[in-house]
């Protein structure tokens, strides 16, 4: 007589085991996924340079707006092309911010502010951007970003570094004049972590900045609103001839 006997072997008690950790690979895989597909908060922060509320208002003195100014386009060091706001953390090392970015590109950034600043100043009557060889200007100027960062000390205080040197360049018909100067910013204490701040900072340097560029101005246009009415309004002698 045969004995039929059941073999407890581990497939005949778990015979749907490989298709149950298939399935739960897959859902795990699904559920990882939606994870990565949910939308996430971006923690960039853009920032602008401003022009400051005393360069809103043109000066009012006894003296006349007359010059045409060019604003040639901003030369600046590569590195400062960056989106990135800058800061330096040594002597020969730089930390480009993550997440804390331009609003626009830093040249024109500051051409633009420099712009407002200039035309505050009783001796300008216009500023053109990006000017070239324009002969109906007074002069043009060309303008050399050294440094516009921050940096950062170990002890975590920081400073910002605002530096510039310029050329105005007098249009004339025979000759052109040229007048250099240029701009460092003094000791301008940062927090060292608020990038706020240090858009605020650099921007009161640019004001200065300004100011130290209009002085270097001529005084005069090439024709003074006073020259052009003495050339239009006629002599006496002709105004005799013609009785």
């Amino acid at each position: 007589m045969q004995t039929n006997q059941t073999t407890n072997s581990p497939n005949r008690m778990f015979p749907h085991r490989p298709i149950h950790l298939l399935l739960g690979l897959l859902a795990a895989a699904f559920l990882a996924g939606c994870s990565f597909l949910r939308p996430q908060d971006d923690p960039t922060r853009f920032y602008v340079l401003t022009v400051l509320p005393a360069a809103t208002e043109r000066h009012t003195t006894g003296e006349s707006s007359q010059l045409k100014i060019g604003l040639k386009a901003v030369e600046m060091p590569a590195y400062l092309r960056s989106r990135s706001m800058v800061v330096r953390t040594g002597t020969n090392e730089i930390h480009f911010a993550a997440f804390d970015w331009w609003a626009e590109p830093l040249d024109q950034g500051i051409s633009q502010v420099m712009k407002e600043n200039l035309i505050a100043s009783h001796k300008v009557a216009s500023v053109t951007l990006n000017s070239h060889g324009d002969t109906t200007l007074d002069c043009e100027v060309v303008i050399r970003i050294l440094a516009c960062e921050g940096v950062r000390e170990e002890n975590g205080t920081g400073s910002i570094r605002f530096a510039t040197m310029w050329e105005v360049q007098t249009v004339e018909t025979n000759s052109m004049a040229t007048t250099r100067g240029g701009f460092t910013s003094g000791a301008v204490a940062w927090d060292g972590k608020t990038y706020a701040q240090l858009a605020e900072r650099l921007s009161e340097a640019i004001a200065g900045a300004s100011t130290a560029l209009a002085a270097d101005l001529p005084m005069e246009a090439k024709t003074s609103p006073q020259a052009a009415l003495e050339i239009i309004k006629p002599s006496e002698s002709q105004l005799e001839t013609d009785r």
